[in-house]
């Protein structure tokens, strides 16, 4: 797979190969463009995204060409998972579970799904009653209309639902209050709530005229008149008692005659409901309450419902609907709605034996699951040095992902106030691999996500997400690994290359003038320091750049002899070569070589490197101009930077010049890594530096 990259944040161009169904490292320094890289391929496969967010800041002035961000390869790729900062901060560590809908994601695998689809075809008559039922979905959803409009206390209904608050004051729309009988009309329009509010708003300007405030009549006299509507009719209290009648009436012959009958009369009570009203209400609410419930239970009917250890075909019997014992709906249109939603409950008894050992082989497989996904990350967690473990708890889909300290028995509160930053990090990149296992998308990019740990947690990690069963990580899968950290290379491509099955291909990415390249790293480019050197002796580069590569070779071998010392004298610019090895004397210097081990050293560096002279090589170092000549023929980062400190020049830029003088190579690097010659990983900005300071130089 060819993907090209044009024009996105500090990448001009950039053209990467990815090989399918293989861990892909790409190795490059901070500020080459991993992360624009990462987000160019999410934004450029994920519809509605806007590639346009990733104009360079150099066109968002001025962009007389109308130059645009491209991606282009892509054209397989339907989804990608991204792992950055932005997933680890939206999608994990949630106050009451550590991973976010940890069902889905580490208990519903391919196999339970199986299972699950074997359930639900045994089981379909039933759900398939609701599916598509209009006349059912809408009386389930009146029904819960009504229960809604109620809510029952220890004392019997609350005054503050909704149903209570429509009927406690009477029906005033058929019982209009004497005296505002000219307002029948209004009153009992179907815009009867819109008026009610008009009118009483309006009364709130009649004190600043004797003039209507809608008509500007003279109106003094029926002031109290309009004000007693005001007093009479809250618009919201209006409002209540239509629904609760509207409700009513929907449901109609749902109710048994009787039922129907009371509640007819209830909505017509002048004076408001009375105890035994409020009672039958609460009846009926209870009712309904139950009967929704049942119907909900078997709308959504699974196998979690029926819990370990229970019997299928006594369990199923109680999901039929009796009217028997729901006397307010016990009417013969409930009866013909419900009638065939019972007789799909007898089908499925008949085949409880079957339901019963699809529910137990789907139980036995989600019990290994969590055993097993338990068991991964509580290793991990224990090889990296963690003193954390999870669980997972809960009954079927309210499964959740628990935290706990191994020195506390309760669980955590979500993670993000217990776990360090790399503890967070750390449990992220895990979870991030157990939703891609579930999502299954077509790429996975990992942008920079082992750099900031040690060596044991980066190798922990690594291992849990490239070297298990294909089914249970990342192996196999394609991926993309973006990082500044050359370890992974140095353990997948040559030390631990076949514990990773030989699966990973590697590259280094360079960025110059906004191009970036990319150079294949084979497992012989991870080469000690050592052979670095050697390689360097022997290749035709020029003898002042062998001599700093042999002084290193030295300093790695921690071989400060005679050839060390002769060699140090030299890139130092000493016509009088000096010997570090003997103390400093009264004048708190170190003395003078003597002559035998000074030729002793010049005769050993002749042996590597063919007439060799001291005083020819020091004149070298010493000319300015030879230096700079050399400085510019040179064509890798590493070198130049070697000569420009033999150029000795003062540097206002600390930064620039901490770097020039020590050495960036660390722990297992020294040890290998990629020939900096080749892979030239020193930074563009510190060599444009170099160049910079250089030109100033006459």
């Amino acid at each position: 797979m060819n993907i090209e990259i044009k024009n996105c944040n500090n990448i001009d161009w950039a053209s990467l190969v990815l090989s399918e169904n293989t861990l892909n490292i790409k190795f490059a320094p901070n500020g080459t463009g991993k992360s624009s890289i990462a987000r160019a391929i999410t934004l450029g496969t994920t519809e509605g995204s806007n590639l346009n967010e990733l104009i360079p800041f150099k066109l968002r002035k001025s962009n007389p060409d109308g130059i645009t961000p491209e991606v282009t390869g892509i054209e397989s790729i339907n989804t990608v998972m991204c792992f950055n900062e932005e997933y680890v901060s939206q999608f994990v560590f949630k106050t009451d579970e550590l991973l976010r809908n940890s069902f889905d994601i580490l208990i519903r695998t391919d196999a339970y799904k199986k299972k699950e689809q074997e359930i639900e075809s045994l089981i379909q008559d039933i759900k398939q009653l609701f599916s598509g039922n209009q006349e059912l979905e809408t009386l389930i959803t009146t029904l819960k209309e009504m229960g809604n409009a109620f809510k029952l206390t220890k004392s019997g209904l609350s005054k503050s639902s909704t149903g209570m608050k429509g009927l406690s004051s009477g029906n005033k729309i058929q019982h209009v209050p004497s005296g505002l009988e000219s307002y029948t009309p209004f009153i009992q329009s179907e815009n009867s709530v819109n008026w009610i509010d008009w009118q009483t708003k309006g009364y709130e300007f009649s004190e600043l005229s004797d003039s209507c405030p809608f008509c500007t009549s003279h109106v003094a006299e029926k002031k109290d008149q309009i004000k007693k509507v005001g007093e009479e009719y809250d618009k919201n209290t209006i409002k209540n008692l239509i629904a609760i009648i509207g409700v009513i009436e929907k449901l109609g012959d749902f109710f048994s005659k009787e039922a129907k009958g009371k509640l007819k009369a209830i909505t017509e009570l002048k004076d408001g409901i009375e105890k035994e009203h409020e009672a039958f209400l609460a009846s009926v609410k209870s009712q309904i309450d139950n009967f929704t419930e049942k119907l909900e239970n078997l709308r959504t009917l699974s196998a979690f419902q029926f819990k370990d250890g229970e019997k299928v075909s006594e369990k199923l019997p109680a999901y039929k609907l009796d009217l028997a014992f729901f006397s307010e709906l016990n009417s013969e249109r409930m009866l013909e709605a419900i009638t065939p939603i019972n007789d799909s409950i007898d089908e499925v008894i008949a085949q409880a034996n079957q339901l019963q050992g699809k529910i137990s082989q789907q139980r036995s497989e989600m019990k290994r699951t969590v055993e097993r996904h338990q068991i991964d990350i509580n290793n991990f967690l224990s090889y990296a040095g963690y003193r954390y473990k999870v669980e997972i708890v809960g009954e079927g889909e309210q499964s959740q992902l628990k935290l706990r300290h191994a020195d506390h028995e309760e669980y955590l509160s979500g993670g993000s106030q217990h776990l360090s930053f790399g503890e967070r990090n750390a449990f992220a990149i895990v979870l991030f691999m157990y939703e891609c296992l579930s999502r299954k998308p077509d790429l996975i990019i990992l942008d920079d996500p082992i750099s900031s740990f040690d060596k044991n947690k980066k190798y922990a990690i690594l291992e849990m997400l490239f070297r298990r069963k294909a089914d249970s990580c990342l192996k196999s899968k394609t991926v993309l690994m973006l990082t500044h950290d050359v370890e992974p290379i140095i353990d997948t491509i040559k030390s631990l290359a076949h514990k990773f099955s030989n699966q990973t291909s590697a590259s280094f990415l360079r960025l110059e003038s906004g191009q970036l390249v990319e150079y294949v790293i084979r497992k012989e480019d991870m080469q000690t320091f050592s052979q670095i050197c050697k390689n360097a002796l022997a290749s035709d580069k020029d003898n002042v750049i062998k001599l700093i590569y042999m002084r290193r070779h030295f300093e790695i071998s921690d071989d400060k002899g005679d050839a060390y010392q002769v060699l140090s004298n030299i890139l130092h610019k000493r016509e009088r070569a000096i010997d570090t090895r003997e103390p400093i004397g009264a004048d708190s210097n170190y003395p003078e070589m003597v002559p035998a081990k000074f030729s002793n050293g010049c005769n050993e560096i002749a042996g590597f490197l063919n007439g060799f002279s001291y005083p020819d090589i020091l004149n070298r170092v010493t000319d300015i101009n030879a230096l700079k000549s050399l400085y510019r023929a040179s064509e890798n980062g590493y070198e130049k930077l070697q000569i420009f400190r033999l150029l000795d020049l003062d540097i206002e830029n600390s930064v620039v010049q901490k770097f020039i003088n020590e050495t960036y190579h660390i722990e297992n690097e020294f040890i290998c890594q990629l020939d900096p010659a080749r892979f030239d990983t020193i930074p563009e900005y510190v060599i444009s530096e170099c160049d910079r300071i250089l030109q100033e130089v006459q």
